[in-house]
């Protein structure tokens, strides 16, 4: 339904198809353009829900806008994407720059701090190897659990988030301190 609407979405260079929508599970990611109105966008949903007898979860729903600095202050500022659009709805979050959304694990926003996102990996990492070291494994014990731990909890956020150098040397300095 949404690569069917009027929604014009973005385009995306070297891509024939306008970006409108990405479907991943029970999450739903769509992609307005500055002409699209998003009472277009929640006509389409409220028809699909209606459809398929789902609910679409308002709280959870984000809107971060992209663009000059300028036009995300006045989207802020208006809560409409271009002056004779409709009013985006109160209930609907627009994310001002700095603040980081959560988007299939990874962190996305406008000037989002980057070492702030890894923070509570970092802490739950720490606190993981701090509740090995209390159990006195051996060398070869803390080889492997440096592998799990360290590994296992930075991967997929390090894939799709990238991983800051500041944090990198914290994880390093915490993974000497475990060994």
């Amino acid at each position: 339904l949404l690569r069917a609407s009027d929604l014009r979405g973005f385009h995306i260079p070297g891509v024939t198809e306008q970006l409108v929508t990405n479907l991943f599970a029970d999450d739903t990611t769509a992609y307005l353009s500055e002409e699209d109105d998003f009472t277009t966008l929640q006509s389409t949903l409220d028809l699909w829900c209606l459809a398929s007898r789902a609910r679409f979860n308002i709280p959870k729903t984000f809107i971060i806008p992209i663009g000059s600095r300028q036009y995300r202050a006045k989207l802020l500022e208006s809560r409409r994407t271009r002056p004779e659009a409709t009013v985006i709805p109160p209930e609907i979050t627009i994310a001002p720059d700095g603040t980081a959304t959560r988007l299939l694990g990874a962190w996305i926003g406008n000037d989002v701090n980057q070492p702030a996102v890894w923070s509570p990996t970092v802490d739950k990492i720490s606190k993981t190897l701090h509740m090995w070291q209390s159990r006195g494994p051996t060398l070869k014990g803390k080889s492997l659990l440096s592998k799990f731990v360290l590994g296992g909890m930075t991967q997929y956020l390090t894939k799709v988030q990238g991983m800051p150098p500041q944090v990198e040397k914290l994880l390093a300095s915490a993974l000497k301190k475990f060994i």
